[in-house]
């Protein structure tokens, strides 16, 4: 089994709970929890295509550079490169690629399409002698697939190994003591080169991509270039089609009975997934070649380029058309064992009862059929799909975009309802549709009126101005029910309603009333509190003269008789 979570991961930092990588996964291998995206590395096939949906780029395979720049440094290291490159960097770059990576250090520059003539031949000899199922196995996702998803007919694959495993084999039986380095569109190939069947044949895998941010940092700019040829022997060219849909089988020979519906090739999950369920049932197709991303390899997550499908499909035509004379592949002289196995995969399955699937639809409230809309919204083809990848803690509540929406609707109900302000909607007929308890209470009113003009109740001048655009919202008092209430009211555009909200300030009136009576009262003490200090002090003064005039009297009389 590959350790896939050793090649694919999730940039917790990155991730913003999309779902996009849901939604895309073509085997459901993608978990949430707590609002974070994981991969379940059991059911991942690593077809990629989350790194290549993801829009904030938060699924990240391993970056094998610095592995590649260490099998430089011990010797002999040869490259590669699978037939897609064409594709990738076109007429102009294509054609210095092998200069590029001969001044990164590789010893040898050769093309992948030596491997995928090699395993063509053998495959239409298995097929015709009957000892192997007729679906190709050279697309790694493929057989990944088939393994996990398809484990009773991994039969049905041709048991043939693919075009990198095959060159490697082939590499390694002219030069035993060199290190060998595939290039390609797929992260798939770093999981195959990583099974232990596989030892010792492939030492590093880069995608174009890492191979375009390796260029980068060393200043290398393919344009700059001169013209370079590959080393190895020639290929074919139908082997350097071997990236597109049908390649294979016109690289075997099959190039007669291509119209013929025994003979298909389809690319893309979906097309995949499909014709595979078609091929265990139907004994029509004798040879199958799928390719799992859309367009064949030049549709890889593993590339990023400027040029879009159709251009790098005529890119490698033209490449495959540069040459008038093909020269044979000549491996005879190399005893070459290209047969494998492939071994089911039997996921774990846990039991699911039909009643634990209502529990999780009544959880969301989907508990009647209509609610269960299928949208998709959540990642997954419909709301049974849902509740099964939430029993077995895949999936979250908070993914089923109606069940949200309705929950933040009553949350929405339950604000209004609650609010001591009175609030009413109306229609644009200025007809009242609902109101909540504040404003039945302020109005002394029932939902009997709902359906009436708010002129029913009260004025309704302010909504006649913002519906003819005099204004967008209005604030003003008015009085009625012997009440006074601050009006605010506004049109929302998109739900084409009006809306009105009533604070009561009569108590606010009153209170300003009372507090005025208070600082009068107050005043009034104060008054009367200065007028009784100022008697006082009168009296105060007036006692001190005459007790002064006294004093001088009797001070007067004792004189007097000393005398």
């Amino acid at each position: 089994m590959i350790n896939t979570s050793d090649i694919l991961k999730t940039s917790t930092a990155r991730c913003r709970d999309c779902y996009r990588c849901v939604r895309s996964c073509p085997v459901n291998a993608i978990g949430v929890n707590d609002n974070q995206a994981y991969i379940d590395p059991e059911r991942c096939i690593l077809c990629g295509t989350c790194v290549r949906e993801c829009p904030q780029k938060a699924k990240v395979y391993r970056d094998d550079i610095q592995k590649v720049k260490a099998l430089l440094d011990e010797g002999k290291t040869i490259v590669t490169v699978a037939p897609s490159f064409a594709g990738v960097y076109g007429d102009i770059k294509s054609s210095r690629l092998p200069a590029a990576l001969r001044k990164l250090g590789f010893y040898k520059v050769e093309e992948t399409s030596i491997g995928a003539d090699a395993v063509a031949n053998q495959s239409r000899k298995k097929i015709n002698e009957g000892k192997c199922g007729g679906i190709c196995s050279a697309c790694p996702a493929v057989v990944s697939y088939v393994e996990k998803y398809m484990s009773d007919h991994v039969d049905i694959l041709t048991s043939v190994t693919s075009p990198m495993i095959a060159h490697a084999k082939i590499i390694k039986k002219k030069h035993p003591e060199a290190k060998v380095v595939f290039i390609g569109p797929c992260i798939a190939k770093k999981g195959e080169a990583s099974q232990k069947k596989y030892d010792g044949l492939i030492d590093g895998v880069l995608t174009f991509d890492e191979l375009n941010k390796w260029l980068d940092s060393e200043g290398i700019d393919l344009s700059s270039l001169p013209e370079s040829t590959f080393d190895g022997v020639g290929v074919t060219r139908a082997s350097k089609l071997f990236a597109l849909p049908g390649g294979m089988l016109e690289t075997a020979g099959y190039t007669e009975e291509i119209t013929n519906s025994a003979y298909v090739h389809t690319s893309g999950a979906q097309n995949v997934k499909m014709i595979l369920d078609a091929a265990i049932s139907s004994d029509e197709m004798e040879v199958l070649e799928p390719l799992f991303c859309n367009g064949g390899c030049i549709g890889g997550p593993g590339i990023s380029s400027n040029l879009n499908i159709f251009q790098r499909k005529a890119a490698i035509m033209r490449y495959a058309d540069k040459n008038d004379v093909y020269p044979n592949v000549v491996i005879s002289d190399i005893s070459l064992d290209l047969d494998t196995e492939f071994t089911p995969e039997k996921l774990s399955k846990s039991s699911i009862s039909e009643q634990q699937i209502l529990d999780c639809y009544e959880a969301t409230g989907k508990i009647n059929k209509e609610m269960r809309l299928d949208c998709g919204a959540c990642g997954y083809l419909n709301c049974r799909e849902n509740a099964i990848a939430m029993i077995e803690g895949m999936a979250e509540a908070e993914m089923c975009l109606p069940y949200m929406r309705r929950l933040a609707e009553k949350r929405t109900d339950k604000i209004i309802e609650s609010s001591p302000n009175g609030i009413v909607i109306l229609d644009e007929d200025l007809c009242i549709t609902s109101m909540n308890s504040s404003f039945k209470k302020f109005f002394t009113c029932s939902n009997s009126i709902v359906g009436r003009q708010i002129s029913y109740l009260c004025d309704d001048k302010d909504y006649v101005e913002i519906a003819k655009g005099k204004a967008t919202t209005k604030e003003s008092v008015i009085k009625c029910y012997g009440k006074e209430f601050h009006q605010l009211t506004y049109y929302l555009p998109e739900e084409k309603q009006f809306v009105g909200i009533y604070v009561d300030i009569s108590t606010v009136k009153l209170n300003e009333v009372k507090l005025q009576a208070m600082r009068k009262k107050t005043l009034e003490q104060v008054q009367k509190l200065l007028n009784h200090q100022v008697e006082m002090a009168q009296q105060m003064t007036m006692f001190l003269g005459e007790s002064t005039a006294k004093s001088e009297a009797l001070m007067e009389g004792l004189l007097d008789d000393e005398s």
